[in-house]
């Protein structure tokens, strides 16, 4: 013999198993780390050319940043600024990070103001450092 449950015990019971998977999901209020999460995508599947091969790279500059990355073939660039560079490297695809867990920054060269891109500069390394990335540090962007 069948039970048939109510269209509303029904929703109740698929809403609790929702909220306990999504509970679950979360380890200490926090969604996974960008680091952990470029790791199980096993991100270096998408790398099909060495030639082609990189990571997003962030270049500090007075008002933000400039964040270029390489996708379906081809670069793009977008002006971030500094309160959503973390939200815009969260999500980025998986596709985005072939070379694993790891970043590029830069100050850029072409300053009025080198007090805010020396400041955005450190704040980028300090963030990515937080996501789990591996800054890698190059001078005379």
């Amino acid at each position: 013999m069948q039970t048939m449950h109510s269209p509303p015990t029904t929703r109740l019971v698929a809403m609790t198993v929702l909220a306990l998977v999504v509970l679950g999901c979360r380890k200490n209020d926090k969604l996974p780390s960008l680091h952990d999460r470029i790791i199980a995508a096993n991100s270096s599947q998408y790398c099909h050319s060495p030639d082609a091969c990189f990571n997003p790279s962030v270049l500090a500059v007075e008002d933000g940043y400039f964040v270029t990355t390489f996708q379906s073939n081809k670069f793009q660039h977008a002006h971030i600024p500094p309160k959503e560079l973390a939200r815009y490297l969260q999500e980025l695809p998986m596709q985005a990070w072939p070379q694993g867990p790891s970043i590029i920054i830069s100050p850029t060269d072409d300053v009025t103001d080198g007090k805010a891109v020396q400041q955005n500069f450190q704040l980028a390394q300090q963030l990515c450092r937080s996501l789990g990335l591996e800054v890698d540090v190059r001078l005379g962007g």
